[in-house]
């Protein structure tokens, strides 16, 4: 701009063009210097610093932004004008424990409007390092980890499953690792989700397809987890457990009723139920189980755990000769604690029958019937009855009867056992009242049984006879004496001895009885089965003249070989009396005097006595003498009959007792008879001899049975008969004594006047290991010449035993047994058979056997050898015309053989024997099918190659798996002992809506696994197509978003991080939208992602709380997703920092006058001057002397003032001193460390300067404005 100087305006002013310059540069170097932060934790920031510097000092603010990059990519940007810039980036973090290498950067390059700009922009490429140390953590869970948390959860995928279906879960990271992470499940199993995943799926164990109720749950958590290559995580964390619900099958168990098809008559019928089920699944976890069968009482009882149970019941069984009705039953009910625990128990209630055939049988006794026994027998229903009582009998039969049943007696009586009853009672007639002893017995039989309707018993039998004892009644006979009443001296009395009944019972039935009367010598004789008999004996009569005494008798005694016969004879001992006149005569012999008879005689005073035992005798005179008489014996014996008596008893000696029978007979005579002083008798007359029958004592000889006490199996065994006399009389004339003992063959032979003999006889010998049978033998019978001869040869038949010891043996084959051999042995009774034909072999038996022998071959059939055979076939199974290559050997051995409880002393079983087997050739077609033409995207499709054999009887299963490869290299197993094999694939399938193309497969390839070949295996090479199409709405694959905090709790000054996590990775980016609107991106491929969310933010109140973050969308574009399931929302629980604030006492003046005013003012500091103390509800403080002081609700601050103590004296106040004595905050937001300064604050209290003080003024006033003079 020209001006002129003086203001004024030129007329014509013109301006030239602009004049210039070159500048020439100078190069000034400005240089780019790189520094960063020398020392981070994991996780850190690392601030790169770019610093432009001339060394000039030139300034270098004249260009635009300038962009560092920075070799890892980090870019730091120095502002437009500046010489400064920074930029942060995170410091490398990883989950493990340990050092970590340094961070190494350099400047790489620069770029920006203005770079070129400068004369010389040099980059210091200077690498600048940072150090990095490790988080804090130990790696186990739950001690106190601050590091990066490694979150390990575990997911089921589905809600429930099918108990034959295996659940799979999910196991999950919430970041991606850099090494294999090993996961061990609480069932021990172990995944490995691989480097750079976020998870991986677990198929667990199907619960198991089975027939009983146990829907339940299966749950699966996690055990621990650990880096494949042994490093230790910072913060390692499991997650909760994860369940499936299992539910059940329904599969059905049948309940079958089987039994015998055919028995005898009263034989076994055995029913059996057996469990099944169609599939095969064990049933073996139940309690027992108890069938009942339509008869209400066949009760069969399947023990717990077991598919089979039995019961054996007796066939009906009659007495008849005839056919009979088949038995038909059907289960009806089954009971048992676990009845319920069944998915499905289905009672087969089809009904069985079995034929029960008619037993052999004519009913004719004794002709070798094998029928039902019809035992008719007859029994006493007394031991004994008295002879004037009827005895009874009882008829029985030992089952009841259809029919009557009519019985003839052996008297020919007819008795009737009804139908159903098996007894009939009978009553014989009383044997008769008399007065004898005549007890005696009643025997009864039965000669024939017959059926009422005439029906033919198939085995009858008809018992022994019934007896009865019959005993006396007593019944007396009274034996009365009469005489004559008057006779003449010598005169004839007559006595009459009368016998009666008070019954008038017939006396009639005995022997001539002899009654002797008190005289000792009147006997008075009653005839063979007379009541009545007399005698006539003469009166007194002497010598002198003069009167007599009477005669008085009365009966003594009876005898007879009848007296004993009585019941009861009693004797009337009533004296009877005659009169006796003396009779004429001179006295002088010869003079017509009948001189008076001396009748000397002899009687026995015994019928019989023992051969032990002393005979007596008496010696009579027919008259009593005035004088002693001696009688002379036929044993030159003498006896005395003193004067006045008549009779004189005499001992004879015994005969002498012995065991042997030897009765006989002692006679003894009268030789002579005297007077003692010599006088002699007018008329003398010696009576017969008198005997005694001698008869026998009952002297026992004992025969005892002794033997030897043990012996081994096959010893000698000695048996010795001894004889014995309880008295020792000598046993030692009599001949040979043959016993029998009571096996019937055993005999022991006593030599003649022995008393001793012996057998030896060889002990059982058994082939089984074990105790035996002792040997039990007792004396059964003797015999011999002399056998009679014996007084009583009493039989001892007490058994003895001998106990038999075992021979040594184990019964195992190939021991050192030394027991009985018992070989088995087998051979083939040919030598080869085609695979169709069944081998032969003959088991044998070295010797007979006693029981049953079961012989268990190798191919576990078993033999039954019944007791007594030797030999027996076994038809072994054909091996089979099937369809493999199989040409070989059959070979049967025998594995053991047993007996029904025993075991053999020494048991060999022979080698096996063998058999050729030759093979045939077969067809077998492989079958390719498809279960479904058409499924839904990710459906199953299953494919099912099944072997079909051209004939349809040969199975197909007998291959050692069979690899059937489709189009596209699937390949369908059939697995061993199969004739089918399936393999399931999944259709294509999206995430999306939309369609797949179609899957065709047919059999390209076929392999045989093992050493059994098909002859001829063929493939049918037909193709199967399959559509696919999409899955309907909300049925598709799941894509399931997840979020979980990686922390359980951060305090408030932390910022939470969560990770999200997909089920699956995704072909396209997936946006996230969280409930704070927040986005996060997943690029395709990726599984897991980290999002921080912000912190709650430090402060220095009581505000613990939760930081919840959810998910409220996730989308990708251009396509929908099937089935989008969103998780649940993540929480982290945000713990107080502790931030001290202090409450600090503060005093306007340290010196104040009198009545002055004081103000106090306390203030809420906080530790960190960043965080504001102001949100609280209002503080009251308490200082000394209960002064307080209110901080308002939002204030850091309050005051209170007061005035200075204050008097009117000259002089100062003590001193004012307070301090904080007690804080209170008010409301729900307390501090969370609120403390005190509790230092003192002092003010001086001053006098007031004179003049100023505090006024006191003294006045005066009238109280009256007047008074008169004298007031």
């Amino acid at each position: 701009v020209v001006e002129e100087g003086g203001g004024r305006t030129i007329e014509n002013l013109q301006l030239g063009n602009d004049a210039s310059v070159k500048v020439t540069d100078t190069i000034d170097e400005v240089v780019a210097k790189l520094t960063a932060t020398t020392s981070v934790a994991e996780g850190g920031e690392i601030t790169y610093t770019v610093t432009l510097t001339n060394k000039d000092g030139l300034p270098i603010n004249n260009h635009a932004e300038l962009y560092f990059h920075l070799k890892d990519g980090t870019t730091v940007v120095v502002p437009a004008n500046s010489t400064v810039g920074s930029a942060t980036a995170t410091a490398p973090d990883n989950v493990y424990v340990g050092t970590n290498p340094a961070v190494v950067n350099s400047i790489e390059s620069v770029s920006g409007a203005d770079a070129w700009k400068f004369e010389q922009l040099t980059l210091d490429k200077t690498q600048v390092s940072t150090e990095v140390t490790d988080e804090p953590g130990s790696g186990t869970p739950g001690t106190g980890n601050q590091g990066d948390l490694v979150l390990v959860t575990v997911t089921a995928d589905q809600t429930s499953v099918a108990e034959n279906v295996k659940p799979t879960f999910t196991v999950q990271i919430n970041k991606a690792l850099a090494n294999d992470l090993v996961v061990t499940l609480s069932n021990n199993a172990q995944v490995t989700i691989k480097a750079g995943q976020t998870a991986v799926s677990y198929e667990h164990a199907a619960q198991g397809d089975d027939v009983y109720k146990d829907s339940g749950e299966i749950s699966l958590g996690i055990k621990s987890a650990a880096d494949a290559g042994g490093r230790t995580f910072e913060n390692l964390q499991l997650g909760n457990d994860a369940s499936v619900k299992v539910t059940d099958t329904i599969d059905e168990v049948v309940a079958k009723l089987t039994a015998t098809d055919s028995v005898t008559e009263g034989g076994q019928i055995t029913y059996t139920v057996t469990l099944t089920n169609k599939d095969g699944l064990p049933i073996d976890k139940h309690g027992a189980l108890t069938f009942t069968l339509d008869d209400g009482k066949t009760v069969i009882t399947i023990p717990a755990n077991g598919t089979t149970g039995s019961v054996t019941v007796t066939a009906p069984d009659n007495d008849y000769v005839g056919a009979n009705d088949p038995v038909v039953k059907s289960i009806a009910s089954v009971a048992g604690a676990d009845v319920g625990k069944f998915e499905q128990l289905t009672l087969d209630k089809t009904p069985v029958s079995t034929q029960v055939t008619d037993e052999p049988g004519s009913g004719t006794p004794g002709t070798g019937n094998q029928g039902d026994q019809v035992l008719v027998t007859i029994t006493a229903d007394q031991t004994t009855v008295a002879e004037n009582v009827k005895p009874t009998f009882t008829v029985q039969i030992n089952k009841a009867l259809a029919n009557d049943l009519v019985v003839t007696l052996s008297n020919n009586a007819q008795v009737t056992i009804k139908a159903g009853q098996t007894a009939v009672s009978y009553e014989h007639a009383a044997q008769g009242d008399d007065v004898y002893k005549d007890s005696g017995e009643i025997s009864l039989g039965i000669k024939s049984a017959a059926d009422a309707g005439g029906r033919t018993f198939e085995n009858l039998q008809l018992g022994n006879d019934a007896s009865v004892k019959v005993t006396d009644t007593i019944d007396e006979v009274v034996a009365k004496l009469t005489a004559t009443d008057s006779v003449t001296e010598g005169g004839q009395i007559t006595y009459t001895v009368t016998l009666t009944n008070k019954d008038g019972l017939p006396i009639d039935k005995h022997g001539a009885l002899t009654f002797t009367l008190d005289d000792g010598k009147t006997v008075i004789t009653i005839p063979a089965n007379g009541t009545t008999g007399s005698v006539t004996v003469t009166a007194p009569d002497n010598v002198y003249v003069g009167a007599n005494d009477p005669v008085v008798k009365s009966i003594a005694s009876v005898a007879g070989a009848d007296v004993g016969k009585f019941e009861q004879l009693t004797l009337d001992k009533t004296p009877v009396t005659t009169q006796v006149t003396d009779e004429p005569g001179s006295g002088v012999p010869g003079t017509g005097n009948q001189g008076d008879l001396v009748h000397v005689t002899i009687t026995a005073d015994q019928t019989s006595v023992a051969e032990n035992v002393k005979p007596t005798f008496t010696v009579h005179v027919n008259t009593a003498l005035a004088n002693d008489l001696v009688v002379t014996l036929s044993n030159n014996e003498k006896v005395t009959i003193k004067a006045g008596e008549t009779s004189v008893q005499y001992t004879h000696a015994a005969q002498g007792d012995d065991v042997y029978k030897d009765s006989g007979e002692i006679s003894l005579g009268i030789k002579s008879a005297a007077d003692a002083g010599g006088r002699t008798f007018e008329n003398l007359q010696l009576g017969n001899e008198a005997s005694v029958k001698v008869t026998d004592t009952i002297d026992e000889v004992v025969a005892k049975l002794t033997a030897t006490d043990s012996v081994a199996e096959g010893g000698q065994i000695t048996y010795t008969v001894t004889l014995t006399n309880k008295d020792g009389l000598p046993i030692d004339k009599h001949g040979a004594l043959t016993f029998t003992l009571d096996d019937g063959k055993t005999t022991i032979t006593i030599p003649a006047n022995g008393t001793t003999g012996s057998v030896t006889v060889i002990a059982p010998d058994n082939v089984y290991i074990g105790a035996n049978d002792p040997v039990v033998k007792s004396i059964a019978a003797v015999s011999g010449p002399d056998v009679w001869k014996f007084e009583q040869l009493t039989l001892d038949k007490t058994p003895v035993s001998t106990a038999v010891t075992d021979e040594p043996g184990s019964g195992t084959p190939g021991n050192d047994n030394q027991g009985d051999l018992v070989l088995v042995n087998i051979v083939a009774n040919q030598v080869s058979v085609n695979e169709a034909t069944p081998p032969l072999f003959t088991l044998t038996l070295n010797r007979v056997l006693d029981k049953d022998l079961t012989v268990t071959l190798s191919n576990n059939a078993t033999v039954v050898f019944k007791a007594g055979e030797t030999s027996k076939s076994y038809v072994a199974p054909a091996q089979g015309d099937d369809v493999f290559k199989d040409e070989g050997k059959i070979q049967i051995g025998i594995v053991k053989a047993e007996v029904p409880n025993a075991t053999f002393e020494n048991l060999v079983l022979g080698a096996p024997a063998s058999v050729d087997v030759t093979d045939t050739i077969s067809k077998v077609t492989a079958v390719l099918a498809v279960d479904n033409t058409s499924v839904v995207e990710g459906g199953k499709i299953t494919y099912t190659v099944t072997l079909i054999s051209e004939d349809s009887d040969l199975p197909v299963t007998g291959h050692g798996g069979v690899t059937v490869t489709l189009t596209g290299g699937t390949q369908v197993f059939i697995a061993a002992g199969s004739a089918t094999g399936t393999v399931t694939i999944n259709a294509p399938d999206d995430v999306y809506v939309g369609g797949q193309p179609a899957v065709t497969k047919s059999i390209t390839d076929i392999t045989v696994a093992g050493a059994k070949q098909f002859e001829n295996l063929v493939a049918d090479k037909s193709p199967v197509t399959t559509t696919v199409h999409d899955e309907p709405a909300g049925q598709g694959d799941l894509v399931q978003v997840n979020i979980v905090a990686n922390q359980v709790s951060v305090n408030e000054a932390t910022a939470p991080t969560f990770t999200l996590s997909l089920n699956r990775a995704l072909d396209k980016d997936l946006t996230v939208t969280l409930s704070n609107n927040a986005t996060v991106v997943f690029k395709a491929g990726e599984m897991t992602k980290t999002y921080t969310a912000a912190a709650q933010g430090d402060d220095v109140f009581k505000d613990e709380g939760k930081i919840e973050v959810g998910i409220v969308k996730a989308e990708v574009p251009n396509a929908t997703f099937e089935n989008l399931v969103i998780g649940g929302p993540a929480s982290v629980n945000v713990t107080d920092t502790i931030s001290k604030v202090t409450a600090v006492l503060a005093v306007d003046n340290t010196t104040v006058t009198e009545g002055g005013k004081i103000t106090y003012t306390v203030t809420l500091v906080s530790e960190d001057n960043n965080l504001p103390v102001t949100g609280h509800g209002g503080v009251t403080v308490t200082l000394t002397g209960g002064t307080q002081v209110f901080i308002a609700a939002g204030s850091a601050s309050g005051t209170v003032s007061i005035n200075a103590p204050d008097d009117v004296y000259v002089g100062g106040q003590p001193a004012i001193t307070k301090a904080i004595t007690d804080i209170s905050v008010a409301g729900d937001k307390q501090f969370e460390n609120l403390v005190a300064n509790k230092s003192p604050v002092t003010t001086t209290v001053t006098d007031e300067p004179a003049g100023q003080g505090d006024l006191v003024q003294v006045n005066i006033v009238a109280d009256q404005a007047s008074v008169n003079e004298a007031t």
